[in-house]
């Protein structure tokens, strides 16, 4: 069978409908109309001479061969732009290449709501698209080239990928604005004992080590709920559910413009995120992706533990000035 090659355009088209199985995001985040994305999937689907997408009025389905094109395709693009890399790293002149930044809820808007300015100051020419989505798939479309590089709340340890701490950011105690311990201007992990801890659901890193603190001071676990977002637990603390232990850079974004609760640091054993940026082992663009770490570094640094930060709130930091 005489099979014609799909052009670049169209494996682009494919994989962003195998990463968000909906036409019209796809075809918003290629910058085309989504007609236009519905031929070329056709005609791609006509040459390879294979049903790819299965598309009904519920649902977007890739079929398993359009799964595995899909996977290849991602690592097509991902080549080429490796190749464009190569080709502008001896040219300071030229346009720096786009940055395809995952992120998941829990942290990219925070971080980088303060790190933007940094990054754009030093990469002015490069465009910085950011798409958030869990951290599993996150993980797995890194592999298959869907994304240069990924922000996580957690360091990843696997022999593919190349992880750069950015951040030890530690939780703090956010509790309704009446509650006793409001009057304090620090926490000691003591006056924890007794209360009524809520926390995010079952496979995040912040579960197990507020867990294993209530454990420690003798406060409860609330088990009978746990938030999916850091919002839900803000607005549950502000009903008076309890308690909860919060990142910085949230409480800085979130907590610190309300009224009905407020933040308060720990003076010991508080739970830590390690924020950082991870990309693929090997890839030729890693230099700019070190140079990117470097310059979010820089900017979260007034939050970052390991410094002696972030206890308070930063006063006067560039970029709060910025936004």
């Amino acid at each position: 069978m005489n099979c014609v090659m799909p052009t670049l355009q169209q494996l682009r088209y494919l994989a962003a409908i195998a990463d968000h199985l909906n036409f019209s995001r796809a075809a918003e985040l290629c910058g085309v109309a989504q007609p236009t994305l519905s031929m070329q999937l056709k005609e791609l689907e006509n040459r390879l001479g294979a049903k790819l997408v299965e598309r009904t009025r519920a649902r977007v389905v890739l079929t398993p061969i359009g799964q595995q094109v899909a996977r290849h395709a991602r690592a097509v693009v991902a080549q080429v732009e490796d190749i464009r890399e190569i080709a502008l790293r001896d040219d300071p002149a030229a346009p720096q290449a786009a940055l395809q930044l995952g992120v998941v809820q829990t942290i990219g808007a925070y971080a980088l709501s303060i790190a933007m300015p940094e990054l754009r100051r030093s990469f002015p020419n490069m465009r910085v698209r950011v798409r958030e989505d869990r951290r599993d798939s996150l993980i797995r479309q890194l592999a298959d080239g869907a994304h240069d590089a990924i922000l996580l709340p957690e360091e990843i340890a696997r022999p593919e990928f190349i992880c750069k701490r950015l951040l030890t950011e530690p939780l703090q105690v956010v509790l309704p604005a009446d509650h006793p311990l409001a009057a304090k201007e620090c926490v000691d992990p003591a006056d924890l004992g007794g209360e009524t801890v809520l926390t995010m659901e079952r496979g995040h890193q912040m579960h197990d080590q507020i867990v294993h603190l209530c454990k420690e001071v003798g406060a409860i676990h609330a088990r009978d709920y746990e938030g999916t977002t850091l919002d839900t637990l803000r607005q549950m603390v502000a009903i008076g559910m309890g308690i909860s232990l919060l990142p910085a850079l949230y409480v800085r974004s979130e907590v610190l413009r309300e009224q009905l609760v407020v933040a308060r640091p720990l003076t010991s054993c508080a739970p830590v995120r390690h924020v950082a940026l991870i990309w693929r082992r090997h890839s030729p663009r890693e230099q700019t992706y070190l140079g990117v770490a470097a310059a979010l570094s820089e900017s979260l640094a007034p939050w970052d533990l390991d410094q002696g930060n972030a206890l308070t709130k930063p006063k006067d930091h560039p970029a709060e000035r910025d936004n």
